[in-house]
């Protein structure tokens, strides 16, 4: 027998000596009842990626893998990590005892990797694994808070990650792994607040397995890809027991919802179990995802939020609006000039505006012009609003308008010294824009002029709604008649106006559905709606059995296209689980589905699209 392939690899848990620790992982920044944990998972994930980008003309390369496996060749790298955890008094996954593990591999390509001296505490690569807090980053990435890594402990219930990265400075390889444990005292020593999968202490760092044999092992294990071929560098990471609520559609929609820009103008592409999502098939995805979006306005409808970023980013001579001081007060002029009332009227005639902000920023002294582009239009009627503002494709949700009225509204910063100046003004979790203390010094000590910038643009969701919104006519004097009663010194009756008042345009039409579903004894049969007229289009067609909620979960037990009655005609039809999509439907679509349970009600939705 090869020892080599039997004898547990060493996870170090070292004394910390008179060393303060910190118990905890800062969780409490990601724990937000408003936020579901896939969508912190994913942001933190999809931005590290992002930050580290190689080539910038190709696209960053996010792939999300379950894998389930037995406990096999896992062993040897898993069973110091839970001995450690049972002395630390700490849970156990089920699973383990029943000889079952399960992991998600998260691995980018065409970035970077984990770069940095091997030898130096302060390196990139040991402030990613031993300095929480602390980060090489200058500002001009989507991070630099040094503690973003904790979500994917998070993520892990055995709060244990391995990573494996090539690295493209160098092209060498270096393989770490991080246990969160509780210190422990063991004599005369106290044992830290985390372990190392590593092959000794080495100072203030640790000598790591190197050899060729245990890399190639660990790879064939867990199932890196090994950055071979055409992709030659990177960072992948083993999350160990993954929380149940980790799936792959909360995934690609948290990706949708927090990072459409990156997406839609190649600068991210996933591969999410195989489900690949990147400019071409986001419209596509979007749909099938909707149901786990977040945002309540955006789940409502996703097409249209796709269709205001397509504006704010593919729009050539958008309307420009110059903001001497960098103060909301400099659009209060504006609201009565011809160019502004256009493009009132344009909204209101239901068109959407695309408007570039410039405003002065000044840094070491120096003042420079900087924009933003912004995309706007008219809320359809009985939906709340979007609104977002993106920096460097990347989502802040809290940044929104209070009031936001009923226009839509999407903000984009692109890569320069704003989105500079907005990561410093950024919170730990990246989902608002701050003014504290801390936020002021980070300003004050990379040269930028205080908080003003930052203040314009957390108002700007209100100020362009303002900006953008017709003055309110006169108020109506008799408004409170029915409440309050104005005696008057006139006897008899009012006398009623000779002319009423013009009654108000009718609103235009409503737009025909485009398919009519008629409910057949057993099934259900979709066809083309004579009225429309805009062919071809797709169709996406989910299908559950009613269980009493708004979104009825489906089981592969309840029913399988492949033992139900399908025709079609005049489109081209594919399945997947319990979803239909046709594409190319023209005018004389039919789609019918029989053989399902008679005894049970059929709960259908239809989601129409056009391709990008």
């Amino acid at each position: 027998m090869n020892v080599l392939a039997t004898q547990p690899w060493s996870w170090i848990w070292p004394n910390v000596g008179a060393t303060p620790i910190n118990q905890g992982l800062d969780s409490e920044m990601f724990d937000r009842s408003d936020f579901p944990y896939y969508e912190t998972f994913v942001r933190e994930a999809i931005q590290n990626s992002l930050d580290a980008r190689l080539d910038p003309t190709k696209p960053v390369f996010v792939n999300f893998t379950f894998h389930s496996d037995g406990i096999g060749p896992r062993r040897a790298f898993l069973e110091q990590v839970i001995e450690h955890r049972k002395t630390a008094g700490l849970d156990i996954p089920p699973e383990w005892d029943n000889g079952h593990v399960r992991w998600l591999l998260v691995e980018d390509f065409n970035s970077k990797g984990l770069s940095g001296d091997l030898g130096s505490r302060t390196s990139d690569f040991w402030n990613y694994w031993l300095n929480f807090g602390l980060s090489n980053k200058d500002g001009s990435g989507r991070g630099g808070r040094g503690i973003g890594r904790v979500t994917f402990l998070i993520a892990s219930r055995l709060q244990s990650v391995i990573g494996y990265t090539r690295r493209a400075d160098d092209g060498a390889s270096a393989v770490c792994g991080m246990a969160v444990l509780r210190p422990q005292e063991d004599g005369h020593h106290l044992k830290s607040t985390h372990a190392y999968l590593a092959a000794t202490e080495n100072g203030n760092i640790y000598s790591l397995h190197d050899t060729p044999e245990f890399h190639a092992r660990l790879r064939n294990t867990f199932g890196f890809k090994g950055y071979d071929g055409d992709h030659q560098s990177g960072l992948g990471l083993a999350i160990l027991y993954p929380h149940t609520e980790l799936k792959p559609d909360g995934i690609l929609a948290a990706a949708i919802e927090n990072f459409a820009p990156a997406i839609m103008n190649g600068t991210l592409a996933l591969n999410v179990d195989g489900r690949v999502l990147d400019a071409s098939s986001i419209e596509e995805v979007a749909l099938d995802v909707a149901e786990h979006l977040n945002d309540e306005a955006v789940r409502a409808n996703v097409a249209r939020y796709l269709d205001l970023v397509r504006h704010a980013q593919e729009e050539t001579s958008p309307h420009r609006i110059k903001l001497t001081n960098a103060l909301k007060n400099d659009l209060e002029p504006l609201r009565k000039t011809a160019e502004i009332k256009a493009l009132q009227k344009k909204i209101a005639s239901g068109q959407d505006v695309v408007l570039e902000i410039a405003f002065p920023l000044a840094r070491n002294g120096i003042e420079k012009e900087v924009t933003l582009q912004a995309s706007m239009g008219s809320t359809p009627s009985g939906q709340r609003p979007i609104d977002r503002l993106f920096r460097e494709g990347m989502s802040l949700p809290d940044v929104r308008a209070k009031s936001p009225g009923e226009l839509d509204l999407v903000m984009l910063v692109g890569k320069g010294e704003l989105a500079i100046y907005l990561n410093f003004c950024e919170g730990k979790a990246h989902l608002d824009l701050l003014e504290s203390k801390d936020v002021r010094q980070k300003l004050e000590d990379h040269g930028f002029d205080g908080p003003r910038a930052k203040r314009l643009v957390k108002n700007l969701p209100a100020e362009l709604r303002l900006l953008l919104t017709p003055d309110t006519t006169a108020p109506d004097a008799h408004v409170f008649d029915s409440y309050f009663s104005k005696p008057s010194d006139k006897p008899g009756k009012k006398k009623k106006p000779d002319k009423p008042d013009d009654p108000p345009e009718p609103p235009p039409p409503p737009r025909p559905p485009v398919f009519r579903v008629e409910t057949l004894d057993d099934g259900l049969r979709i066809k083309a709606n004579p009225e429309f007229t805009e062919w071809p289009v797709n169709v996406t067609v989910g299908l559950a059995y009613a269980d009493g909620s708004r979104r009825p979960s489906w089981s592969p037990y309840d029913f399988k296209f492949e033992n139900l009655n399908l025709i079609h005609s005049d489109c081209e039809v594919s399945t997947d689980k319990n979803k239909l999509k046709a594409v190319n439907c023209g005018p004389e679509t039919e789609i019918k589905i029989t053989g399902f349970d008679t005894n049970r009600e059929l709960d259908t939705s239809i989601r129409p699209w056009k391709n990008a």
